[in-house]
């Protein structure tokens, strides 16, 4: 009896071990990012994101099946944190599904206001700049890839600078004190789409440049820096509101209508005559047709 129980005990260690190396390897999923490069601008990358050490979080959103779907979504699945050289470091390792599942991400910097159904809201204040990333093959269990978001940028940069045609009108209008531009705050990223748009409440503000709402820059006769501004892609004249210490808030139209995401747009505002008589003439320059 003792060696019939002897024979059933090997037989049972011995397919025990059959099975355990019939069990898949996991495969780990490694990820990497870059900028996606466009030819609206002959540059790296656009601030304020001027590197990929720059992007600091990003929120990584994962879909397993034959067609990405991320509708059912309302938080990111992990996070992740972008090194020098473009390696992503997952807060929480990921693998690949053993039975040959596809796999797709989709990413996005800065981290949202809120996200349901797939839907990723922001809040801006014109100083954020939105990417999104996206890898359209994450490979499967039977062919693994490094996993690689292309980040494009969500929203239409503008630089501003302001010069004096005389000393004598710098002194006229004294310092600015903003320069704004009303534009939606509250925007929605569609994940399936990589789409974004204004929200149905898009909570419209006038937003400052950089300099603040009560900047003391000195208007000269050389050409200075005035602040940056992040806002969304329109179809419609830009207008700007601007102040200085001697005048009241101007309106003031420019000659763009129409800016595209990811693009830069260099706006000089030349001050012109006396604050209280001449209005400013602004021009556009530096942006690709």
């Amino acid at each position: 009896m003792k060696k019939h129980w002897d024979i059933l005990f090997l037989t049972f260690l011995f397919l025990s071990g059959c099975g355990q190396k019939d069990l898949p390897e996991a495969v780990p999923i490694a990820f990497k990012a870059h900028f996606k490069l466009g030819t609206e601008v002959n540059v790296y990358s656009k601030a304020p994101v001027t590197n990929l050490t720059d992007m600091g979080t990003i929120y990584i959103c994962r879909s397993d099946g034959s067609i990405a779907d991320f509708s059912s979504l309302s938080q990111p699945s992990f996070t992740g944190t972008v090194q020098s050289n473009g390696t992503v470091t997952p807060s929480a390792l990921q693998y690949y599904q053993s039975d040959g599942t596809a796999v797709h991400f989709r990413s996005f910097r800065p981290q949202a206001w809120s996200m349901e159904d797939g839907v990723v809201n922001f809040r801006i204040t014109g100083q954020e700049d939105i990417m999104s990333g996206i890898c359209w093959n994450a490979g499967s269990y039977f062919n693994p890839v490094t996993v690689t978001f292309s980040f494009s940028h969500l929203l239409t940069q503008l630089d501003f600078e302001v010069i004096a045609e005389s000393q004598a009108a710098a002194n006229a209008w004294g310092t600015l004190t903003y320069i704004k531009v009303a534009a939606p705050t509250s925007l929605d990223l569609y994940l399936d789409a990589n789409v974004l748009t204004e929200n149905s409440e898009p909570l419209e503000q006038e937003l400052p440049t950089s300099l603040g709402d009560n900047a003391t820059l000195t208007i000269g006769t050389a050409v200075t820096p005035a602040g940056n501004l992040m806002i969304p892609s329109r179809s419609a004249q830009l207008i700007l509101k601007v102040k200085t210490s001697n005048s009241d808030e101007l309106t003031v139209p420019t000659n763009l209508w129409y800016i595209a995401p990811g693009n830069i747009h260099k706006i000089t505002l030349t001050f012109r005559g006396i604050a209280t008589d001449i209005p400013i003439t602004a021009t556009l320059s530096g942006w690709p047709e």
